[in-house]
């Protein structure tokens, strides 16, 4: 698979999981989900393959749309596949909110089986525990700097739903009963598509052990048993050699842009 043919597969990827459990709205140029939660960040746009556009309306067009659902614009995309976008948004009053690597995996050169987890047990997290499923985002918001606290709670109807319908798996590591890693991989709409490995997370009082390095390779591994040969993910800062000891390597860049 070439750069360009992974990148595209990406960003088809990033709209199946936009359709999951949200509102969609089709343009010409974009395509825009929007969620019923108040949590912003889940209500977002991605720009068509075939998008050839006049910006400037384009991205007014869809600025619309957010405001008549009382939604900041927001907008996630893969820069080297828009290399016009950026400017005509900053045109338009957006800014960048985050840029980041992205990176494949051909889930050949996965090395198996996993390594075990360092003194933890892993756990599949499925649709049916909901309590599980709850603490899970508390705890995920907390190692990534948040309260932990009732509005961690938003992506809880679409991690539940991808769950059972399979667009979704995940784990975590515990370590006498409490919660000290975990990650999800996200396939968008019936499972299909390339998947990405997100929002991997790791107490902050466990860090620096190897665990989420164990928990990504046994999650990969599930991944792959269940019949996947690719996976991608946006790197967070910092992150990066994490996922190239997994084996993840570097295509393009990934922009979020959205209104101040």
């Amino acid at each position: 698979m070439t750069h360009k043919q992974a990148l595209t597969q990406i960003e088809d990827s990033m709209r199946a999981v936009g359709r999951q459990e949200r509102t969609v709205f089709s343009q010409p140029h974009f395509e825009i989900f929007i969620s019923a939660s108040q949590d912003d960040h889940l209500s977002f746009a991605v720009p068509l393959s075939t998008a050839t556009a006049d910006w400037p309306q384009a991205i007014a067009d869809m600025q619309a749309t957010f405001a008549q659902h009382h939604k900041r614009p927001r907008l996630e995309y893969i820069a080297d596949l828009h290399p016009e976008l950026a400017p005509a948004l900053e045109q338009a009053g957006l800014v960048c909110e985050s840029r980041a690597p992205v990176m494949v995996l051909d889930m050949a050169q996965l090395s198996l089986p996993p390594d075990p987890p360092p003194l933890a047990h892993y756990q599949a997290l499925t649709a049916a525990d909901e309590p599980f499923l709850k603490t899970y985002l508390m705890h995920q918001s907390i190692a990534y700097g948040g309260s932990g606290g009732e509005e961690s709670l938003g992506w809880l109807p679409n991690l539940r739903q991808g769950l059972k319908n399979g667009a979704v798996i995940g784990a975590v590591l515990l370590q006498a009963g409490d919660m000290v890693s975990g990650a999800v991989i996200q396939m968008g709409e019936g499972g299909q598509g390339i998947g990405e490995l997100a929002g991997v997370w790791t107490a902050p009082t466990h860090r620096q052990r190897g665990l989420a390095y164990a928990l990504c390779q046994q999650l990969l591994a599930d991944y792959r048993a269940a019949g996947y040969s690719f996976c991608w993910l946006s790197a967070a800062e910092g992150a990066q050699r994490l996922y190239e000891k997994l084996g993840f390597v570097y295509v393009g860049v990934q922009l979020n842009y959205g209104r101040p």
